[in-house]
């Protein structure tokens, strides 16, 4: 019996959004017509509906995309890395930062060092939309847990500064180049300050089939390659570069994570 396959969720968490989903179901189609022809047989749609921890953590997994961090401090002895996609952001190719946006002129740190204002978060596990703001301390700290409003998202936490709930976000540049195209609310936040490049979101299949990776990785690039002008420029994908775990050791240096929460 073959192993089941968990179905792409090629931009979750943060980049499936409903105004360009049809663009990730396009390029999944691609890749799986590239897995067939080299023998591996793969869902024909993406799966939305699973909790991703969950998912990224499926011993079946055939692909899928998770956060550097969650990569990093929970799955790297259950996955593998193959690719990253490349969106033509500062740094290295395949490489992403934050965008720090506030409800004023103030910079991130002056922001951080206030007694009262809050900070809005999609996850303190992400590592775009919290750990960055360790570059932003200059020297560990802790802020008490009601100054974090957590919103589940990188678009509600520009919906949280820009309707005044919160003063400071960190958002993933490729999703504040999504929320330009998409999201009204972010033109009535100011953007303070950028992070430091570091290695994007890896594509991740399960330890189990690691020996499939070189070929999920040809597959991806393969299918890049065969994506409409039109679809590419939607998303903002200019490329696909390899990925490897250790890619992904920088996010455990200083001064990323120097900001925590208790």
């Amino acid at each position: 019996m073959p192993v089941r396959a968990t179905p792409l969720q090629a931009s979750l968490p943060m980049y499936d959004w409903p105004e360009i989903c049809d663009v990730w179901d396009r390029f999944w189609a691609l890749i799986r017509a590239e897995l067939a022809a080299g023998g591996i047989d793969a869902p024909a749609a993406l799966t939305r509906d699973r909790e991703a921890l969950a998912l990224w953590s499926d011993p079946g997994l055939l692909v899928s995309q998770t956060c550097g961090w969650p990569f990093v401090s929970l799955l790297s002895q259950a996955v593998t890395p193959f690719a990253r996609f490349d969106f033509g952001l500062s740094g290295p190719p395949g490489h992403y930062c934050s965008v720090f946006i506030g409800s004023d002129a103030r910079r991130p740190r002056q922001v951080l060092r206030s007694d009262s204002t809050p900070i809005a978060v999609n996850d303190l596990a992400s590592q775009s939309g919290f750990r960055a703001l360790g570059e932003c301390c200059e020297r560990p700290t802790t802020l008490p847990r009601d100054r974090i409003l957590l919103t589940g998202s990188h678009r509600e936490s520009i919906r949280a500064v820009a309707e005044g709930r919160a003063g400071l976000a960190a958002i993933d540049a490729v999703s504040w180049r999504l929320a330009l195209a998409h999201e009204p609310s972010a033109r009535n936040v100011a953007v303070i300050g950028l992070s430091s490049p570091v290695p994007g979101l890896p594509l991740i299949t399960a330890k189990g089939g690691a020996s499939r990776a070189p070929a999920l990785r040809a597959a991806t690039s393969a299918a890049f390659r065969r994506l409409s002008a039109s679809d590419c420029n939607r998303v903002g994908l200019e490329g696909v570069v390899a990925a490897s775990q250790g890619d992904y050791e920088v996010l455990k240096r200083p001064p990323l994570g120097w900001l925590s929460v208790a």
